[in-house]
């Protein structure tokens, strides 16, 4: 039996040709879902970050006020990469269509799919590789980013500029040097988590010098000093919003607000509720309810990547492995930035279980390139497993998906575009100011009921 098992493992068509196809199965029947469900309508932030920003370059009456708008901060990131994105495919479309900027948006997955593609090239099972890692990723469970194109820029495209730079790192020259630079600037100026890679860039590049390819130091010091050059840039003229809290606000007052707001809590419960929060954002891929659960979950795939990092430093390629700690050090800027504002279980049903699905992916890939077991049939436990979570993820979330479409329905029909923190009245005239000039097409209305009888 086992030798069975072991020869039809060994097939080409199990091999390669049917994960190949497989493969494109999954990333074509995600943009099929993605086509039957994305709409022309502006949803939360999508009109300050980018509807209000194309409304004030087009009122603009000289270049330096359109770089001053582009390099506006947006709540605490600086978000000019992706305005570049948008205001670039509003040129090319004439109005800014947000249906083919969901598009652009969810573009960054499989693009981050084509990276990890370049890391198993010699591997003899890389499309079965490949299509495990299609699996966890291309499914509904961040159905909170999926349809909402400013949310997909920023929290796909901050990896995939940084995954990009990470990989242009590799067997470095001078021109991949310059190429990782211009990954890691727009990382930066998509989300601010993106900051962190180019720490993780000079890892690579001291990895090099010291333990794999004996590049240069030279390289290691271009990429301090140009880091050092550019974080400043992006510091100058940044606001920290959490220091603008209103004179006299007390505590009660934020938590009527924020209900799991811990500000004034001591020191020990300080820690325990970021470990928490850090921990249930890691883990929160597999579970929906239970914050217990996720942050063991999240503990298990920490160990896991500080295990396969510890055993494998001295590797040539550790592109896999620093890409795992990017995403672990964004779960702990957002930890930083949220923990005490929201109690842990909040994760569980927000856009932040994003970074445990993306650490899933990657981390698995890592895992099955770096051990031999999974180039025998065990591989094919993995992707009997990996269909097992993406059948899970659908029939799980596509019914919360589709309900969030219905409340976006609701309002855009009763010209209502709600946006947390901000006044209702506001928001829809930042809106009724694009229409009026031409800059944003909404479709009929009551929708989708209109688009039937037309």
């Amino acid at each position: 039996m086992a030798q069975s098992l072991k020869s039809l493992s060994a097939s080409p068509l199990l091999v390669r040709w049917l994960p190949f196809f497989a493969f494109f199965a999954v990333v074509l029947h995600y943009f099929w879902v993605l086509n039957n469900q994305a709409v022309n309508i502006p949803y939360q932030d999508d009109i300050y970050d980018f509807l209000e920003y194309i409304v004030l370059v087009e009122a603009s009456e000289s270049s330096e006020q359109v770089l001053e708008e582009l390099f506006q901060q947006y709540n605490d990131h600086r978000t000019s990469a992706s305005r570049l994105a948008v205001h670039a495919a509003y040129l090319l479309e004439g109005e800014l269509n947000f249906r083919t900027l969901t598009f652009l948006g969810n573009l960054a997955l499989p693009m981050i799919l084509l990276l990890f593609s370049l890391s198993v090239r010699g591997e003899k099972y890389r499309w079965a590789f490949l299509l495990v890692s299609a699996l966890l990723l291309l499914h509904p469970r961040t159905y909170t980013l999926i349809l909402m194109s400013q949310a997909a820029f920023a929290y796909y495209y901050v990896f995939f500029y940084a995954f990009a730079c990470l990989f242009a790192l590799h067997q470095v020259t001078l021109p991949k040097l310059v190429l990782a630079a211009v990954m890691c600037t727009l990382s930066m100026f998509t989300f601010a988590s993106g900051q962190m890679v180019w720490f993780l860039g000079l890892v690579s590049l001291l990895h090099q010098c010291f333990f794999s390819e004996r590049k240069s130091f030279y390289y290691a010091a271009i990429w301090f000093l140009v880091a050092v050059i550019m974080l400043i840039v992006w510091h100058v003229g940044f606001i920290d919003l959490h220091s603008q809290m209103p004179a006299g606000t007390s505590s009660e007052e934020i938590r009527l607000l924020l209900p799991g707001y811990l500000g004034d809590a001591s020191w020990h419960q300080a820690i325990a509720r970021y470990v928490a929060f850090f921990l249930v954002i890691l883990g929160s891929a597999f579970v929906t309810s239970s914050t217990l659960l996720a942050g063991t979950l999240g503990l298990a795939m920490t160990a896991a990547l500080s295990f396969i990092t510890v055993k494998f430093y001295r590797h040539q390629d550790i592109r896999l492995a620093l890409c795992c700690w990017f995403i672990v050090a964004s779960a702990a800027a957002v930890t930083l930035g949220r923990a005490m504002l929201f109690a842990p279980d909040y994760v569980l049903d927000t856009r932040y279980s994003f970074l445990s699905v993306m650490l899933l992916s990657t981390l698995v890939l890592l895992a099955q390139v770096r051990f031999a077991v999974f180039r025998s049939p065990a591989i094919l436990l993995v992707v009997v497993m990996a269909v097992g979570y993406w059948n899970w993820a659908h029939s799980r979330f596509e019914n919360p998906l589709q309900e969030m479409l219905n409340r976006r329905y609701s309002a855009f029909n009763r010209d209502r575009f709600p946006v947390v923190g901000k006044p209702l009245e506001e928001s829809a005239r930042i809106v009724r100011e694009a229409v009026s000039e031409g800059i944003y097409n909404p479709p009929c209305r009551p929708y989708p009921a209109c688009e039937n009888r037309q």
